[in-house]
């Protein structure tokens, strides 16, 4: 049960949703499949003074062959996006990582740029905040102590999107949209290494857009986890090569995924 009020907000441009986020000064979050906020919200991981639901935005709802580059909207579902031909033929690392992703049901509600900012995660600050305050606030909850390791001075939080461990050995580029406008980065410099705040987007940024090189790759995705369904990784490894180099991607071992060019 969600126990904090906030106000709901549904735009259908990427404008108007930046515009609302500034409206609330930072007290704002987006909603895109949910599959992650949700939960966090009913944890009290979460409690924002408004929802902006992006799923009222058309355009970043549509994969698009735009010659040099596959353009993937962030909106777009898992489970339409591991049937879209053209990824599972050009990309199958991609492919892969996102049949090895929870469960099916999961897979028709999440996104796939939901996916990609799902927060890093810990047994003893995913639990509810009686939990929590019963343990003592961590280090990611804005306390003076890690509680899985204890001593230590550093969050050990683990990210754990398989997606972006793939999209990672693909080279993958990302576009932010937000109140300064619209840039693209790298795969790797969305993140800061950092598991309290592991993201390097600034205040009001949108991730609309996944680009992936338009050509054909070979690879794959094998995840190591403690059930045969649904579970996060513990280790992700994924495998891309195309034009004669290759790189390999690890992720679900700290807080951010990794890669070593081959």
């Amino acid at each position: 049960m969600i126990s904090s009020k906030f106000e709901y907000r549904k735009p259908t441009t990427v404008d108007e949703a930046v515009e609302l986020y500034g409206e609330f000064e930072s007290g704002a979050v987006y909603l895109s499949g949910g599959t992650d906020l949700v939960p966090r919200m009913k944890l009290g991981l979460e409690k924002p003074v408004a929802v902006i639901d992006l799923k009222g935005i058309e355009a970043l709802n549509r994969i698009e062959d735009q010659g040099e580059w596959i353009r993937i909207g962030s909106l777009v579902s898992l489970f339409d996006l591991r049937q879209d031909k053209r990824v599972c033929e050009l990309f199958p690392a991609l492919r892969c990582s996102l049949e090895a992703t929870s469960c099916e049901t999961l897979q028709l509600r999440g996104t796939i740029g939901g996916n990609l900012l799902q927060d890093c995660r810990c047994l003893f600050y995913n639990q509810s905040e009686f939990w929590r305050k019963s343990k003592g606030f961590c280090l990611k909850m804005g306390g003076e102590k890690c509680n899985a390791v204890p001593g230590a001075k550093t969050c050990f939080a683990n990210y754990c999107s398989d997606n972006a461990t793939s999209l990672l050995a693909l080279s993958a580029k990302l576009e932010l949209s937000g109140p300064n406008g619209s840039r693209r980065i790298m795969m790797d410099e969305l993140y800061t290494g950092k598991s309290e705040r592991p993201f390097s987007l600034q205040p009001g940024e949108i991730l609309t857009s996944i680009f992936v090189a338009n050509k054909k790759t070979l690879g794959g995705y094998e995840k190591l986890r403690v059930r045969g369904a649904i579970d996060y990784p513990l280790l992700g490894v994924a495998f891309s090569f195309a034009d004669g180099s290759g790189s390999l991607a690890v992720g679900g071992i700290g807080a951010r995924p990794v890669v070593a060019q081959l």
